[in-house]
């Protein structure tokens, strides 16, 4: 009897785990977008931010398919804009149709449980991470923990009716609770996010103290949506959720104290990889980790600190089904690193670049030329995105007598990575990476505070002097060659 019993319960388990295709099929109206993107779960996680490509043809159509057991949340991106979210049940049919006009993008979706879609993306009408952000930022400038506890519960409440007034009879109750889970948890996110704006105000604006109930307030998320539960993998924002949890157990260890979360703040990644263990829950450790690996290489960025915490994640996990995700983007970031690091021809590093403290120091250094300054980050996708310019740029300086000097903003911790990528992209002149007081000398030459956006570029006349504060990238050839003609 127990074997026929044990039989049954292989087959239910079988059965119930057989993954059943979704079918999207979509019409563009408008420009044809260089890409369209979409998610789709990865080992049953929708939270992992993982982005496929599909293919649109010359009439604007295409065909999405994935493979799911279980209600799923797919989002569509037109290049880089949101266009559309489908909440996907096993073997559902879709229909959108996106339309391009001016540079925005809308989108009407149709097919199997057409109103909760439609609902779902008025309430939804934008990527979820900028909305939560957002809703977090507003909710930071509320004083009142009551006034702030009651502004994200009266928002939660609307969604839940507005979702209620449209629940398709046939989906499974299962299906549908994960539905009002995914607006529960995209509020506790966002009240978590706040708590977290106002303590960094504190830390990074001198603000005032953030009163003990906000923090009281704080553990109470996390006890109405708990982090623990296997559900937080199959929302979008699972993995945001978790690391407000992940920040909330950084201050509570610390009882709140500003003082010890700034020296939290200023330990190495190594120290920080090994605290994030004691902190998320076992069970979704593994998902919120994997995450964060293919997050650190997002826009191939090349940094040391990524590989080691691939190397960590392997180790920890030996055997995860996410490697076999990760390894095709960590491939080029292991190569990377796996090269000399040596100065290409043409470069050179700043003497005694250490030891210079100021902008006007710097300067001081090529005493009667004229300069090119570019300010950037290994870290920084712009920055890098301009470095494909570099052979029309030298050649322009070079006619003009000017000599490029890269500034780099990076901490310590990545001087690796910042020696390798100088000699990855091939970056000639001179180099120099800033220590603390360099690094705040030239925010304030950009903003007259800590504050800066990089890339940025410079031009300096040959008395030393700033000719053009906010000089044309090398993108911009044409009106850079007319700013140079001026010096």
């Amino acid at each position: 009897m127990k074997s026929r019993l044990l039989l049954l319960l292989l087959f239910v388990t079988a059965f119930t785990a057989i993954a059943k295709p979704v079918i999207i099929k979509g019409k563009i109206i408008g420009k044809l977008p260089e890409k369209l993107l979409y998610t789709a779960q990865v080992n049953g996680a929708s939270g992992f931010d993982l982005y496929y490509t599909t293919k649109v043809d010359a009439a604007g159509t295409f065909e999405i398919t994935a493979d799911i057991n279980e209600v799923s949340f797919i989002d569509i991106h037109y290049n880089y804009l949101t266009a559309g979210h489908i909440i996907a049940v096993p073997s559902g049919q879709y229909g959108i149709i996106i339309t391009e006009k001016d540079g925005k993008v809308a989108s009407q979706i149709t097919g199997t449980d057409a109103g909760l879609q439609k609902q779902y993306n008025i309430l939804v009408p934008d990527y979820r991470v900028s909305l939560v952000h957002e809703l977090g930022g507003e909710g930071s400038k509320i004083e009142s923990p009551d006034d702030f506890k009651a502004f994200f519960d009266s928002k939660l409440q609307a969604d839940i009716k507005a979702l209620n007034a449209v629940s398709p009879k046939n989906m499974p109750i299962d299906d549908w609770l994960t539905v009002i889970h995914e607006r529960e948890y995209f509020y506790a996110t966002a009240m978590s996010l706040g708590i977290y704006f106002k303590h960094s105000n504190v830390k990074y604006n001198a603000g005032l103290p953030v009163p003990a109930a906000f923090n009281a307030l704080w553990k109470d998320v996390y006890l109405k949506a708990a982090p623990d539960k296997a559900l937080v993998q199959k929302l979008p924002l699972g993995y945001w959720f978790l690391m407000g949890y992940e920040f909330f157990k950084q201050n509570e260890a610390v009882g709140f104290d500003i003082k010890k979360i700034i020296e939290n703040n200023d330990q190495n990644t190594e120290q920080k990889r090994k605290k994030r263990l004691l902190y998320i829950p076992a069970q979704n450790a593994e998902y919120y980790l994997a995450v964060i690996q293919h997050n650190n290489v997002f826009e191939g960025q090349m940094e040391k600190y990524a590989l080691d915490g691939y190397i960590d994640f392997k180790k920890t996990y030996p055997a995860s089904s996410y490697t076999k995700y990760l390894e095709p983007e960590m491939a080029p970031l292991i190569a990377f690193f796996a090269q000399s690091g040596n100065l290409p021809q043409g470069a050179a590093y700043v003497d005694n670049y250490v030891n210079i403290n100021s902008l006007e120091e710097l300067i001081k250094k090529f005493p009667g030329k004229k300069l090119y300054i570019d300010v950037w980050a290994t870290w920084c996708g712009p920055c890098r995105d301009e470095f494909k310019y570099k052979d029309a740029l030298y050649k322009l300086l070079a006619a003009n007598n000017i000599t490029v000097v890269y500034i780099s903003i990076d901490q310590d911790t990545r001087d690796e990575g910042w020696r390798k990528m100088i000699s990855y992209y091939g970056l000639q002149g001179y180099h120099i990476r800033t220590n603390k007081a360099l690094a705040s000398s030239v925010s304030h030459h950009f903003s007259g505070t800590e504050s800066i956006s990089i890339p940025w570029y410079i031009l300096i006349g040959s008395k030393g002097e700033i000719a053009v504060k906010y000089a044309a990238p090398p993108s911009e050839m044409g009106k850079l060659e007319k700013e140079i003609s001026k010096l």
